[in-house]
């Protein structure tokens, strides 16, 4: 079957209209259904303060270099349109701002399912990217893959256009693209490639190439140009080339060779171990980020290709797709075989997911059904809501790990590393000390970890220098032995004096946190 067949359809621009507009708000709503009440984690926090630093200072930060700042300048725009007095106000801004993107992401996904598609099968497509699992989870986060997503795709589509001048606009937000993940400048390079496959055999090709090529660096120029002058480093192509050297002195070289979790000590068998990982984790991963849907409806979409290939047109659009979904594959393989584990570097191979699943629905027939489309549409969300209702975090939970690690942080800096959950130390210390940002983020709040101390006394006393005063525990099974035996029986330690119990409060979540009397322990 030729796809163009599949595009033809009476349903009119209204109805389209209607039933998007549907989609996304459905989709902004499940998104704000299971946010966290939370602070940031992670590398959100790293965006966060870039950003507010940007917003209170009124220009690019000089105190935080940060590799990909283009998410990071969206952000200060919006920080800076609002007060700046509320730093938790502000970090529920970043992950709104991040919702909203990916549920608007949803009418580039559209129109690039439209290339093939009818309609119909369009606004199927939209709402499987919409209500993606992984895609709404990783909304909620503040990180940059939503306008990663939304921006790469919006230029793939364009550049699909026959259109020069659209064309030209899709190498402008390529440059955006690369703005937000340096990654981008292999996304570049494909429509750089695919420019010329198309246009070779017209005169002024080098011509336009030159123009396209001037607005992509045109972009970049001076967010490079800045870092360059502040940091001696553009920010894209000098990131591409670190990983490149770093990856080829630890993969080839065997550097370094000792105590490397993964590839052990250098031996010729490095490279084998990365491709090795890196095969089996992209595998793992890719498996994990189809569920619940794609996992059944792309082999069936495999399949089915492959079985009509022979009346299959593959044409310059279906190449470009495809080239970009295995370029950006890249990364991803990279990610995994340095031991990442997190499928949102698969992101961006979501499009080619959709329109294979599409080719699968077309086999049910519903040109002109339009009852039978919602109903597919009702059953995508249904789907996807009781997988995120099944897999959500406890959000009470979640919520005194806040409150306690707030508590903590209000205290000290310095905890020990096997103590309670405190991913929120760095969020914590932030909104406490706020406006006043770090000179880097890991002073706001480190944990020391253990090793092989047999004894609370030694392991204390290791950690002394390091301004060790205060330690939280919280009983579990992977905590070292004396830090258990701690949370049980603190009696046994009269050196350390308990300054709070989460229980006393009412949390089901049970840490205690405990002073270090020095004094004590010198007399002892």
């Amino acid at each position: 079957m030729h796809y163009d067949i599949i595009k033809e359809s009476r349903f009119g621009r209204k109805s389209v209209f209607l039933v998007l507009l549907s989609i996304g708000i459905i989709g902004l709503l499940v998104r704000l259904y299971f946010e966290p009440q939370t602070p940031l984690t992670a590398d959100a926090t790293n965006y966060f303060v870039y950003a507010a630093d940007t917003s209170l200072t009124g220009k690019l930060s000089e105190n935080y270099y940060l590799t990909n700042n283009g998410w990071s300048m969206f952000l200060s725009v919006l920080f800076s349109s609002t007060k700046l007095d509320d730093p938790f106000f502000l970090m529920e801004l970043q992950r709104f701002s991040s919702m909203i993107i990916s549920a608007v992401t949803i009418i580039p996904v559209y129109f690039l399912c439209r290339r093939f598609f009818n309609p119909e099968y369009s606004l199927i497509g939209s709402s499987l990217f919409a209500f993606q699992p992984h895609i709404i989870i990783n909304s909620s986060l503040g990180v940059t893959e939503p306008i990663f997503l939304f921006l790469g795709i919006s230029s793939l589509v364009l550049f699909l256009n026959n259109n020069h001048k659209i064309i030209y606009a899709s190498f402008a937000i390529a440059g955006l693209f690369t703005l937000v993940r340096y990654e981008g400048l292999l996304f570049f390079v494909i429509l750089s490639i695919m420019f010329f496959v198309r246009y070779r055999s017209e005169r002024k090709h080098f011509v336009r190439y030159s123009l396209v090529l001037a607005i992509y660096v045109l972009v970049l120029l001076p967010v490079a140009y800045y870092n360059f002058e502040t940091y001696d480093r553009d920010g894209f192509v000098s990131e591409l080339f670190d990983k490149g050297e770093t990856s080829y002195q630890h993969f080839v070289e065997g550097k370094p060779d000792v105590g490397d979790p993964l590839y052990g000590d250098a031996s010729s068998a490095n490279m084998q171990n990365f491709l090795t990982i890196g095969m089996k984790n992209t595998i793992w991963f890719f498996g994990l980020a189809s569920i619940p849907i794609f996992i059944f409806i792309v082999p069936v979409g495999v399949i089915l290709i492959i079985k009509n290939r022979k009346n299959l047109k593959i044409d310059f659009q279906i190449v470009t797709i495809v080239l970009v979904s295995l370029t950006m594959l890249i990364p991803a393989f990279f990610s995994y075989a340095k031991g990442s584990e997190d499928v949102r570097y698969l992101f961006m191979i979501f499009p080619l997911l959709v329109l294979i699943s599409l080719y699968a629905v077309n086999k049910w027939k519903i040109k002109n059904n339009h009852l039978m489309m919602v109903g597919i549409i009702t059953a995508i969300i249904l789907t996807s809501f009781f997988y995120l209702d099944f897999k959500k975090n406890d959000y009470e939970r979640d919520y005194e790990v806040f409150l306690i690690t707030k508590f903590i942080v209000s205290k000290t800096s310095v905890i020990n590393g096997d103590s309670a959950e405190i991913r929120y130390g760095t969020a914590s210390g932030l909104i406490i000390n706020w406006p006043n940002l770090p000179a880097d983020l890991p002073s706001i709040f480190r944990a020391i970890p253990t090793s092989d101390e047999k004894s609370l006394i030694e392991f204390i006393d290791l950690s002394k220098d390091r301004e060790l005063t205060y330690l939280a525990v919280d009983g579990r099974e992977n905590q070292p032995e004396f830090l258990r035996d701690v949370f049980y029986h603190d009696e046994r330690y009269p050196y350390l004096k308990i300054i709070y119990d989460s229980s006393n409060l009412g949390m089901t979540y049970h840490v205690k946190v405990y002073e270090i009397d020095y004094v004590k322990i010198n007399e002892k």
